[in-house]
């Protein structure tokens, strides 16, 4: 059976607002809010049967030891069902467990009195309520006046009194009765809360109003100050003299946190002290987070706290919380806490989640095409008139999160209705346009201006010239295009590339084709891109993205968009200056194997002059006195003299600056060599090393003279261009780079009392040039 075989539907089903709210201002119990809550339809996900078996496991019959406590944390980002699940074991307790007590808190908020005494909900909230808590409390006066009675060990009344204890553990003694024959006193609740919550809670008060509480005369007025009103006059008296939370109003009064912390603290433990379970359910913890940091402390303080005392008392505490919230608590809480993670609907539920909000909506009062003809009535898919293909996408676009498939599903109703209202068949193509009109409501415009900002926030350079034609900066559909070039280094390149939502692998195939034909056009230079997508991508979409074009897409969300720009940008910047290091490390590398080939080269022609200088020197020492043989390297003189013609065009400062570093060099070379023929012997391992390095220094330092003298020439006179002084800078650069890897501290002190050695002589030499000639082109 297809949706297209007559079947109408009518009346959307799935909620306008799909979140769940578990606090007073929801409803908590079966029936139904059309359009308005996302909690009226349940389909059971693992989460959902984690949380139920822990929580069958916690009202299990407790262990001999008592029962255990617990801590549950749903753990996750919005919209994967933890408020839905919390609400699912709120109404689970309620079903089946009715008597239990049970605090609700929808979300924190700064001013803790207000939401106390306004939308905390517990057993006070009704009579049935209290009269349940009344009778807490004189389990708890009986139970722990026996117990204390029966733990002297000079009272002769010791073995009754631990009969009597046991027996109002197990509930077959009348409370009142013992409170009766053991004229309890209120000092005894006192002690008993000292020595347990006294490094936690304000004891006295609450051991003074729980006390009160068994007083007619009392107990409308504890009951109003339990429920967070100011105490009255007798109270006060009595040493109550606050109200549980702030009543100023004040937000963000840590006292008033505290306080109500305190509360829920006591009233629980009371519970666990005589067996009873008792449950807090708090939702929307990471909204702390936004707090101020005074306000936030405290509250974390006190939750932690709060967390310790239902874990080693006998309670249950269920809250949700996103990842970040999760991390705001202590590593020691952690320990203490069940964590929780739930995950995306597989395809098979999302199909089932669909299918029970269309059971609630019901079919349109025409019939099918088999009822017009007189044929057997067929019933509706269960999907209703969404069709298989609209069911995959629907999934992979969603990525199965339960609060993106109702809002995808609603906006794909309204888009498939008729001029009657009527909905005959959702195809997948209606599920691409709702998807687009639910991710895409910033405007182009809007978008511009954000990544504008991003730009004034670094200061970020826009490159004088687009490197490429203008018809390559936009894809043939016109839907992705370059907003900016920026160009953070000379030849190298950021394109800035806008795009719509992604939804198919045609989308992810046409963006990369566009991006590979921008770096084809802009090499030689370096090229990376920033894709800020207005819409949505999914994250296996970003995945493949990220290894195609090499950076993961930027989703555009509304706040601090700018600022994330600025990051990504940073982090493509610093990717460019990488790969020109390694660039610019190769061709170093590349220069050093042939200087390393010519060095090997002028170290066989310097071994056969000295050997030929020695043959020379030895005859001419049994011939007349004062002959003198002065050794001659010609391959480098005849080089010397080449370069120095071809840096005659250079400034007198920086032409007397090469010809000192070179004079320095080959002064090196000539000790050396004297003193290997002053031995009359071939020159030794270490004398090869200073000579190999002082030659291809020599040779480096040439090179350099004639780069530099080439750059002079085709300078600006008077004035060089930006992009010409960044060329000097590049070449100055390169000789730094290559005289920093050689061993130049070989070279030995400077003759003639030099100031400088031969080593610092080359060391400085690249900033002395760059100095001389920058100084020269600004003057």
């Amino acid at each position: 059976m297809t949706p297209t075989s007559g079947h109408t539907w009518h009346q959307n089903p799935f909620p306008l607002s799909p979140v769940v709210r578990l606090g007073p201002l929801s409803d908590l119990g079966d029936a139904r809010v059309r359009a308005a809550d996302s909690g009226n339809a349940h389909i059971d996900t693992p989460l959902i049967e984690d949380v139920e078996g822990l929580v069958d496991d916690y009202f299990a019959p407790p262990a001999a030891g008592g029962r255990r406590g617990r801590a549950i944390a749903l753990v996750g980002e919005f919209g994967l069902g933890k408020s839905h699940a919390l609400r699912r074991t709120y109404q689970t307790i309620l079903a089946r467990r009715p008597e239990t007590a049970t605090w609700i808190v929808d979300e924190p908020a700064q001013d803790m009195g207000r939401l106390y005494r306004d939308r905390l909900r517990g057993p006070g909230d009704t009579e049935q309520g209290k009269r349940a808590f009344e009778e807490l409390v004189r389990d708890y006066y009986a139970y722990v006046t026996a117990s204390r009675v029966g733990a002297a060990d000079d009272d002769p009344r010791r073995g009754t009194m631990r009969e009597i204890a046991t027996g109002l553990r197990d509930r077959v003694l009348d409370p009142d009765k013992v409170v009766s024959a053991l004229r309890y006193d209120p000092e005894v609740i006192h002690a008993d809360l000292r020595g347990t919550l006294g490094e936690v809670t304000e004891h006295r008060r609450f051991s003074t109003a729980l006390a009160l509480l068994l007083e007619p005369p009392f107990n409308r007025m504890v009951w109003n100050w339990l429920n967070g009103a100011e105490p009255a006059e007798p109270l006060r008296e009595r040493g109550i003299t606050e109200a549980i939370g702030p009543s100023d109003g004040r937000p963000g009064l840590a006292a008033g946190i505290d306080r109500v912390f305190d509360a829920l603290t006591v009233q629980g433990f009371l519970h666990g002290r005589v067996g009873q379970p008792y449950v807090l359910l708090l939702d929307s913890l990471e909204k702390v987070l936004g707090w101020p940091d005074d306000s936030r402390s405290a509250f974390m303080d006190a939750f932690e706290r709060l967390i310790n005392i239902y874990t080693s008392h006998g309670g249950l505490l269920v809250f949700c919380s996103s990842p970040d919230g999760l991390r705001a608590l202590r590593q020691s809480v952690h320990e203490r806490v069940v964590q929780l993670w739930p995950t995306g609907l597989d395809q098979d539920r999302t199909g089932k989640l669909v299918a029970r909000y269309l059971a609630s909506g019901g079919e349109a009062g025409g019939s099918s095409e088999a009822d017009d003809v007189g044929g057997p009535a067929v019933a509706p898919p269960p999907t209703g008139p969404f069709d298989g293909e609209a069911l995959r996408l629907l999934h992979e676009l969603t990525e199965g999160v339960p609060r993106e498939v109702l809002k995808t599903c609603r906006e794909a109703w309204q888009l498939s209705e008729d001029s009657e209202g009527l909905v005959r068949r959702v195809p997948g193509v209606t599920v691409l346009k709702a998807v687009r009109a639910l991710h895409e409501r910033v405007s182009y415009q809007r978008v511009m201006g954000d990544v504008h900002d991003a730009l004034d926030l670094g200061q970020w350079r826009i490159a004088s010239r687009d490197p490429v034609p203008p018809r390559l900066s936009r894809s043939a559909g016109g839907r992705e295009e370059v907003l900016y070039w920026l160009s953070p280094a000379p030849n190298a390149y950021i394109a800035v590339v806008y795009a719509r939502s992604l939804l198919l692998a045609d989308d992810v195939e046409r963006i990369v084709t566009q991006v590979n034909g921008l770096r084809g056009a802009v090499r030689p230079g370096r090229f990376e891109a920033l894709l800020v997508v207005n819409g949505l991508v999914s994250h296996a979409m970003q995945d493949r993205l990220g290894r195609s074009i090499g950076s993961r897409p930027l989703v555009y969300r509304q706040g601090g968009f700018p600022k994330q720009v600025h990051e990504a940008l940073l982090q493509l910047e610093r990717r460019l200056v990488e790969e020109g290091r390694e660039e610019d490390l190769a061709e170093l590398g590349e220069r050093m194997r042939r200087n390393l080939e010519q060095q090997t080269a002028h170290l066989d022609e310097m071994r056969r002059n000295l050997a030929a200088m020695t043959l020379e020197v030895r005859p001419a020492a049994t011939g007349s006195p004062g002959a003198t043989a002065a050794p001659v390297l010609t391959g480098q003189s005849a080089r010397a003299t080449s370069g120095a013609e071809s840096a005659e065009e250079l400034p007198g400062p920086v032409r007397r600056r090469f010809r000192d570093a070179l004079t320095m060099l080959e002064s090196v070379t000539r000790r050396v060599a004297g003193r290997s023929l002053g031995r009359r012997a071939a020159a030794t391992s270490a004398e090869l090393n200073v000579l190999g390095c002082a030659t291809l220094v020599r040779a480096l330092t040439e090179e350099f003279r004639g780069a530099v003298a080439t750059w002079a020439r085709a300078a600006t006179p008077g004035t060089p261009s930006e992009g010409q002084l960044s060329e000097l800078r590049r070449i100055c650069r390169e000789y730094e780079s290559a005289v920093e890897v050689l061993p130049v501290h070989l070279l030995g002190s400077a003759e003639h009392q030099h100031p400088l050695t031969p080593a610092r002589t080359v060391e400085v030499l690249a900033e002395e040039v760059w100095g001389t000639l920058s100084a020269s082109a600004v003057s």
